[in-house]
């Protein structure tokens, strides 16, 4: 007959080895916990007699410690994959054991921060290929920005840590660690370069939880944006201008609502009669572009601020390209518009001192024309009609409409335009006059 157990001393300690009495295979060691051999003696025959101590004081029988015990030495010993691996899982799952996901070893012991940084290089990630792919907007801007909020916040924070291995109460302790000086706008940008990774890695299976689900982002008023009243515009169009193409822009966005990088992209092949195709950006990282959102839309262009154009265009040096092609604010290099350092704020900012106006105080910024134009025309023009002429992405304004401008949507807002910016464009007259 088999031996039931043995001993063996570990540390002044008793361990004891149960014999499983069908196959001979002898169980792991186990502690007595008793260093005198008789004490240990009596605490095993309390095993064989009542049971294995388990969690709460519960006992186990020694046959149901001996099966598992054989399962764990097959595992040890079977020659598993992968899939092998993720099949026990799945087992222990479906019994209800187990709630944790579960991924292929090898997926998420990549190095964290080095995740990161290839999930935003523009040129080789799989997610902005992917992006793209799909027909999505995402720019090399984007990426690098991100890139640099991994250098100097995600990096410092969770250097040598592998993807897998990080947690959410981590992420928690990493978002109250952000700088409080920052502004709630600049804080998301910083959580967004980690968190929308991490849930990328949990849709590729690559993590076994999507622990950036949900996650609290901060809250916060944006600092308003100010915006001059009609009669400042009017008298600041109304003045001559050291830069003529910067008088342009600014008036060009303060009558149309369009964007600093859309205002730079426009080329000449882009001036129609009475309209203008805003089909671009422009970009300093990823050079002509579709513009934000994505989509291309046509505006109205008023008589006064489409000679101040043509005017632009017409000085263009760059003649060894048809003209349809040349930039309207052009720059040095035929294949970039002027690109010297912001100097459609620049020079707006210059005549707005010698206006004595205070644009610090106010806050006024070159997009702030889009809320000029946007708020002048809503004064007279439904709201929905000003967004789509705008390009404002809004869902709740935009589900119940087509994506395209209808001529005669573009002629009537051109009417109500003329209205509307009379006081500017007269000022504007009077200045080239």
């Amino acid at each position: 007959m088999r031996r039931k157990f043995y001993l063996h001393k570990r540390g002044g300690v008793f361990y004891a080895c149960l014999v499983n009495q069908k196959t001979g295979l002898s169980m792991s060691a186990r502690s007595t916990g008793e260093r005198d051999r008789d004490a240990a003696l009596i605490v095993v025959s309390g095993w064989l007699r009542d049971g294995l101590p388990g969690k709460g004081g519960e006992r186990r029988k020694v046959e149901a410690a001996f099966d598992l015990d054989g399962i764990l030495r097959g595992i040890r010993k079977a020659e598993l994959d992968s899939g092998g691996a993720l099949a026990i899982v799945s087992a222990l799952k479906e019994r209800g054991l187990i709630d944790i996901g579960a991924v292929p070893a090898g997926k998420g012991s990549v190095d964290f921060v080095s995740f990161l940084s290839d999930f935003f290089d523009y040129d080789k990630s799989a997610y902005v290929k992917d992006r793209l792919a799909h027909g999505h907007s995402i720019g090399r801007r984007y990426c690098y920005e991100s890139l640099k909020m991994i250098r100097l916040f995600w990096e410092p924070a969770f250097k040598s840590r592998t993807l897998a291995s990080v947690t959410r109460n981590e992420l928690k302790s990493f978002s109250l660690s952000l700088p409080v000086d920052k502004s709630a706008s600049y804080k998301n940008s910083i959580l967004n370069a980690g968190l929308i990774p991490l849930g990328w890695a949990y849709e590729e299976g690559m993590i076994p939880a999507d622990i950036a689900k949900d996650f609290e982002r901060y809250s916060g008023k944006a600092t308003k944006r100010g915006v001059l009243t009609v009669e400042e515009a009017g008298t600041l169009f109304a003045k001559t201008w050291a830069d003529g193409a910067a008088m342009a822009a600014n008036l060009l966005s303060a009558t149309t609502g369009m964007r600093q990088g859309e205002v730079l992209a426009v080329r000449g092949g882009d001036i129609g009669e009475g309209v203008l195709n805003a089909a671009h950006s422009w970009s300093a990282a990823d050079g002509l572009k579709s513009p934000k959102n994505g989509e291309s839309r046509r505006v109205p262009l008023l008589p006064e601020v489409r000679n101040a154009l043509l005017s632009q265009l017409a000085a263009n040096p760059h003649t060894d390209i048809p003209e349809g092609e040349r930039f309207v604010f052009w720059g040095l290099a035929h294949d970039k518009p002027r690109i010297d350092g912001g100097f459609m704020l620049d020079a707006l900012y210059a005549e707005l001192e010698a206006m004595g106006i205070g644009w610090r105080a106010r806050n006024i910024v070159f997009h702030g024309w889009r809320h000029f134009y946007a708020a002048r025309m809503a004064d007279i023009e439904a709201a929905d009609k000003v967004s789509r002429i705008t390009g404002h992405k809004s869902r709740a304004v935009f589900d119940a409409y087509a994506d395209h401008v209808t001529e005669a949507a573009i002629v009537d807002m051109g009417k109500a335009a003329a209205v509307v910016f009379a006081g500017v464009l007269a000022g504007a007259a009077m200045a080239r006059a």
